[in-house]
């Protein structure tokens, strides 16, 4: 285990104890293994949280982030682009419902991402900075609802903290590509106020492995781990644009491929 990848650490020990120790249920789609009450950091001086131990996709993650920062809602933009994530849930028009972005964008009427840069240059260090993706007025109209339903600003001294709250975690294929999704987010507003990164925190209360992914899981989180790739170029929050989000040196062991349920 490299000495500055403590995020992979600790994460390939969440996986070990949920699918050793993980209550066997049925869940809405498969069985899984799952534990209630997860929470999962990375501190971002250490390095951009990409796991190591099985290839993952990091454009794949910037190209979802401006998609659901811009509002969007339809799967033609994520597939011009080469994503396909959202497809088993998107209607015969490639449409979503109000989900993420919009409620993003026009939570009732409010714009949640037009405010943000505003509220932390106001008042970093105010407990109010929090963000939500949870419109009960539009959840029967989403064809997912949010499982990454709000996150929060956390602000002291020169740096900023982002903490994310999840009603629903999938452990080995989700977890990589959310930690991804609001590194970067943080990373952004850091680029944009001249701040610091601190952490990243993801607290979820329904913690679970897919029964049909245990043995994969099981493999990656004994794999060696290998150092975090770098940053070397990011783009702002205000006009997101992945294409000014530049890594290096990730250099991760083979990809560990599963199918993905909806």
């Amino acid at each position: 285990m490299s000495k500055n990848n403590l995020f992979e650490e600790n994460y390939s020990k969440l996986i070990s104890h949920v699918c050793r120790k993980g209550k066997r249920e049925a869940s809405r789609n498969s069985k899984v293994r799952k534990i209630t009450g997860a929470q999962i950091r990375a501190d971002l001086s250490q390095g951009l949280p990409v796991v190591t131990g099985k290839k993952i996709y990091p454009k794949s993650s910037f190209i979802e982030t401006q998609w659901l920062l811009e509002g969007k809602t339809n799967i033609k933009y994520l597939n011009e682009n080469g994503v396909h994530i959202w497809d088993k849930w998107a209607d015969k028009n490639g449409e979503l419902g109000p989900i993420y972005g919009k409620q993003l964008i026009d939570f009732n009427g409010i714009n949640q991402i037009k405010n943000l840069i505003n509220n932390i240059k106001k008042n970093k260090l105010s407990r109010r900075n929090l963000y939500l993706m949870w419109n009960p007025l539009d959840i029967d109209k989403m064809n997912l609802p949010p499982c990454h339903y709000s996150f929060q600003i956390v602000g002291y001294s020169n740096k900023l903290d982002i903490v994310v709250s999840m009603r629903s975690l999938d452990l080995f294929i989700g977890l990589p590509y959310d930690m991804l999704m609001y590194s970067i987010i943080l990373l952004s507003i850091c680029k944009e106020l001249n701040l610091e990164a601190g952490e990243v925190v993801i607290n979820a209360a329904d913690c679970h492995i897919y029964e049909g992914h245990v043995s994969k899981a099981s493999v990656y989180a004994n794999r060696k781990k290998r150092e975090l790739p770098i940053i070397k170029k990011m783009t702002k929050f205000t006009d997101f644009n992945y294409k000014d989000i530049e890594i290096a040196e990730y250099n991760p062991d083979t990809r560990l491929k599963v199918e993905v349920y909806k």
